[in-house]
């Protein structure tokens, strides 16, 4: 699934969607599923700091999260996801739509999509942004190269962003410890929080493990802007999927 973005009213996730571990399946005629057999999987978390690409949307606070999505063996998808958030605009709820296509070819798994913000009971701040992404393991280690891509937009400042980046995962032995790790560049509307000139970077580092019934996952995540809501910060998220 941002970081506190800069709308033309002023306001600015590593937000992690989280994948179900026991979906259930029914079938529904939908024109999209056809007669397919969907899977409904729903996800909840609670984070010490909402961090998206680097920066709090939650003023370093806690936010609690949650999302279910629908999705068809063909490979189609649908789904809403949301957080608690620093207000923006008024609002103190991101609620993410989003729609893609994910498909495995040559051992790689590619994921297209798009993806809408909007943030209930305020107006002038919801945007589109279209992501992709690919995906790979190889010796132990899990990969993924991805995009998102907001076209120039009037809620974005009449401008358009684009965020690369790489995430990956390796297990440590039999300990039921995975170490992770992403960088990313942005560069547009949200690519200059600080006001320096220079495009962001972000980055993290930590481990993830399942115990009690749940996952959990410690980081460090860190970003190259000079302000609160970048600087580097450890952040425990304890999350549950259905």
């Amino acid at each position: 699934m941002k970081y506190l973005k800069t709308f033309p009213s002023g306001s600015i996730r590593l937000a992690a969607v989280l994948a179900a571990a026991t979906p259930a399946s029914l079938a529904i005629a939908t024109p999209a599923f056809s007669q397919e057999a969907l899977e409904i999987e729903a996800n909840v978390a609670l984070v010490t700091d909402y961090r998206f690409r680097g920066i709090s949307l939650s003023d370093n606070d806690i936010a609690l999260q949650g999302g279910f999505d629908i999705s068809s063996e063909s490979g189609f998808y649908a789904g809403v996801w949301g957080s608690g958030i620093e207000p923006v605009g008024g609002s103190e709820l991101e609620l993410d739509i989003y729609a893609g296509y994910g498909f495995e070819a040559g051992g790689v798994a590619f994921d297209i999509g798009a993806l809408m913000y909007t943030y209930p009971g305020s107006s002038d701040t919801h945007y589109l942004e279209f992501y992709g992404s690919a995906g790979f393991a190889a010796a132990g280690l899990e990969s993924t190269f991805g995009f998102a891509y907001a076209p120039e937009q009037d809620n974005i400042g009449n401008d358009d962003n684009l965020y690369l980046y790489y995430e990956g995962a390796y297990p440590l032995g039999d300990s039921g410890l995975s170490l992770t790790g992403s960088v990313g560049y942005e560069t547009g509307s949200f690519g200059d929080p600080d006001g320096d000139g220079d495009d962001k970077w972000d980055w993290s580092l930590g481990v993830g493990w399942t115990a009690l019934g749940v996952d959990w996952s410690l980081a460090y995540i860190d970003s190259s802007e000079d302000i609160g809501a970048g600087n580097g910060t450890g952040v425990l998220m304890i999350s549950k999927a259905f």
